[in-house]
């Protein structure tokens, strides 16, 4: 039975959400063992979510802190400076692969790929086994993502591809196969261009109570619109749109955590919300144009550049008044810029990425003559 390793971190939903979506293509293969492993949750439960609290914070609250950090983590020797401090995740990752024995080992975040060289320094059982790493970042990558190799880089798109190349890593060991979205997306059917009626907004929030409550009444003003609202894990977020009495359940509904996503963008016209990895790459594929909302340096940068240069959405300045503009503005007329992005976004579309990724894994199973011995170094 193939044995495959999934490590990820909850830093920014894009390394969970791959991770996720790669295990669920892999489990449909009869006879996969697959499992998805935290290791940072695994060793210091407490500390983790501690510092993803403060990450949360930075990224929607601070985001030119996190810019710094981005162009710090960006200059070769940083991230690896740190790594006589990571002894205790090193050893629980190595205790990890010695008992669960892997055939392979798939990355959904860039730290696993030092500590896997230096257990591979060490002579430990990483040395046997070939690492995967999936870029969850599309063309502002950090270098972070790429510095200490892996036997394969899997990337969304020719664009990110290319910069990997220029980073230095060989052609040879770069896969261009789309974000892992769920699976089930290849199913679903998505809004057709010509829908008449009714425009629906998804509105994925992630700023302070006072703005969203504002961006809300000024989505809602719009004439012809129906509002959906979803909060996801922003918990206090959830609460106070709901103490403000402003949600109708007809105009406009509040939805929490949810597992809907893909079906929600599916059948919406436009998302509205930062251009987070994940969500973008999710809207890509259930081809939902994209109104981006909130910018945080570094990376989300790139997927900005990436919408823009591929004409399925825009970046709207954060004022409510002029996110509501810009609605306006996209749907006016015969719907033609809306209409234009949905041709766009079709091109674009990979549903069936994980599915993709997963055979791609799967070929991994077993000798490899030798592929993984030297690329981590």
């Amino acid at each position: 039975m193939p044995r495959i390793l999934i490590l990820t971190a909850g830093f920014g939903e894009g390394h969970n959400t791959a991770a996720r979506c790669i295990a669920e293509a892999l489990q449909e293969n009869a006879g996969v063992d697959v499992r998805i492993i935290d290791v940072y949750i695994e060793t210091t439960p407490a500390l983790t979510k501690f510092l993803q609290s403060g990450y949360g914070l930075i990224i929607n609250k601070l985001p030119f802190v996190w810019g710094a950090i981005f162009n710090l983590l960006n200059q070769p020797g940083k991230l690896e400076a740190t790594l006589p401090l990571a002894g205790n995740l090193r050893e629980a990752l190595r205790g990890v692969v010695e008992k669960y024995r892997p055939d392979v080992m798939v990355s959904t975040y860039p730290l696993y790929a030092y500590l896997i060289r230096e257990l591979r320094k060490r002579g430990h059982e990483p040395s046997r086994v070939p690492l995967i790493t999936m870029v969850t970042d599309s063309t502002a990558i950090n270098s972070s993502w790429y510095r200490a190799g892996s036997e394969a880089f899997l990337v969304p798109d020719e664009e990110t591809s290319e910069v990997l190349s220029r980073g230095g890593v060989d052609r040879a060991c770069l896969q261009t196969m789309g974000f892992p979205v769920t699976p089930r997306l290849a199913s679903l059917k998505p809004l057709d261009p010509s829908s008449e009626g009714v425009v629906k907004l998804l509105y994925f929030p992630s700023s302070r109570v006072t703005h969203t409550l504002a961006v809300i009444r000024e989505l809602m003003a719009i004439p012809d619109t129906e509002l959906t609202i979803v909060t996801g894990r922003l918990k206090g977020l959830h609460v106070a749109i709901e103490s403000a009495g402003i949600i109708d359940g007809v105009k406009s509904r509040l939805v929490g955590w949810t597992d809907k996503v893909p079906e929600f963008l599916c059948s919406h016209h436009l998302y509205i919300g930062k251009a987070g990895g994940a969500i973008v790459q999710e809207a890509m594929a259930a081809q939902c144009p994209i109104l981006v909302s909130h910018v945080v340096p570094g990376q989300e940068e790139g997927n900005i550049e990436m919408i823009e240069r591929h004409d399925i959405g825009r970046l709207a300045a954060h004022y409510p008044e002029t996110l509501a503009a810009s609605v306006r503005d996209i749907f006016s007329g015969n719907r033609e810029t809306w209409k234009r992005w949905k041709t766009n976004i079709a091109r674009l579309s990979k549903p069936g990425a994980s599915r993709q990724i997963a055979a791609f894994i799967l070929g991994w199973v077993g000798p490899q003559d030798g592929r993984h011995s030297d690329s981590i170094s």
